[in-house]
Parts: structure tokens; sequence; C-alpha cells
């Protein structure tokens, strides 16, 4: 049987695929702070956390993972994916509560080339939709 760390994550890789927001709000906790690697400090709340993770999906092409690494309630995805001309790594850094909600989520991006594209790109988008001023 499968525990709840590992549906959550079924979850999630169900998110990347069809690109349906409405999974989030069902694998996010309400406060999870997000980790961007743009920005120094985290963001708080489910629903900038969403707003983060759905613009990002826009963004990204040709984006799978490459492989996975599971402790518990601690979860690290390596990804591949493209910007444009870049091409980037990545790594997903996951903390589930002990309800399966993701409560802490850290994205770390190289090279900084693809970041700093990543970066204008987010933002762009961000204050396009409202979260940014």
């Amino acid at each position: 049987m499968k525990d709840i760390y590992s549906m959550q994550i079924s979850l999630w890789h169900q998110f990347i695929e069809t690109k349906n927001a409405e999974i989030l709000h069902e694998i996010l906790a309400d406060e999870i702070k997000f980790h961007s690697p743009i920005v120094w400090k985290p963001k708080n709340g489910k629903m900038m956390a969403a707003a983060i993770l759905t613009t990002a999906t826009e963004i990204f092409e040709d984006f799978k993972y490459i492989r996975q690494i599971f402790d518990k309630n601690l979860a690290c995805l390596e990804f591949s994916a493209r910007i444009g001309e870049f091409d980037l790594r990545g790594v997903d850094l996951i903390e589930f509560d002990e309800n399966g909600k993701m409560i802490d989520f850290e994205v770390m991006i190289r090279p900084a080339n693809a970041l700093q594209k990543l970066g204008a790109e987010m933002s762009k988008r961000l204050t396009e939709k409202g979260f940014l001023t």
C-alpha cells in the first residue's frame, strides 16, 4: 500500500502532466512556504505558491523529471527543462506535513543564464496576473 507522501507525489506528477491547478489546492498546505531560486525571502501561502507553480508550468518547455529521492516526509525531484534557447536543470525539494500536504517547497535551478530568463518571464507573467506590483 502506498503511503500518504507517495500518493501526494503522484498527484503532483498529475498536476505537472495536466496543468490542472485544482490539484494544487488539494496537495498544498494553506501555510506552505515557497522558496524561489529568484528571490531571497520565501513566499507564504497556498494562493501565492499555486500562482508561482502554475506560471512556471506555462513557461517551462520539455519539462521532465529525471530522478526522485524520498526519505519519509521529504522528497527531492530532479528535473530538466528548456526556456527558449536555454536548457536547465533543477531540483524541487518538498517537505510534507503529517497530513501529507506540501508545507515547504524549494526550487533550485542552474545555469545562471536560464535562471535569469526564468526570473524575467516569471516576473512579467505574475505581474500581469496581479500577484506582483
